[in-house]
């Protein structure tokens, strides 16, 4: 019985000790200069699949187009065509435009982010300049300090100026 309540002290403890380092913290976006493309770029033969596929072709040549997608295989193009990427510290990820050199991916400095929330759930968005967008989701309460909670969506500016795009979390 000791020995269950030594190990029970002990969790406890570290918890406490993880809880407070993580409580209330200050974080900001990623450098997307150290994140990783972690899935390939679909080739013009998987694209022209996928649009067939997804757009109903395949099964019916008749069938109505299911979304605003399916009006041209260009608009499919530009908006499916991206590779996974993610944060140095796996935190962030996202779908980033394959259309995009990796390079200049790299080179993009931070424009704004977004705080939503839905279900309990928080999903913190990055947006660079190079368009890519970059999210985490978590359980715990998160805001943009300084800008006001409408329960939906929290947006700021950053990165001009050297403002950092800055976010906290309960």
């Amino acid at each position: 019985m000791k020995r269950y309540a030594f190990i029970l002290a002990i969790s406890i403890t570290a918890l406490l000790i993880s809880a407070s380092v993580t409580a209330g913290s200050s974080s900001q976006c990623p450098d997307i200069s150290q994140a990783q493309k972690i899935g390939d770029c679909p080739t013009e033969d998987d694209m022209k699949r996928m649009f067939k596929i997804h757009c109903g072709f395949e099964r019916d040549p008749n069938a109505k187009k299911k979304t605003e997608l399916c009006d041209s295989y260009g608009e499919y193009k530009r908006r499916k065509n991206n590779a996974l990427w993610e944060s140095s510290d796996k935190e962030f990820m996202g779908y980033v435009s394959c259309a995009v050199p990796p390079a200049e991916i790299k080179k993009g400095q931070p424009t704004s982010i977004a705080i939503s929330q839905k279900n309990g759930l928080y999903k913190i968005t990055c947006s660079y300049q190079s368009g890519a967008k970059l999210s985490m989701r978590t359980r715990s309460v998160c805001r943009v300090p300084g800008v006001k909670n409408s329960l939906m969506v929290m947006r700021a500016e950053c990165g001009a100026n050297g403002k950092p795009c800055k976010f906290e979390c309960d």
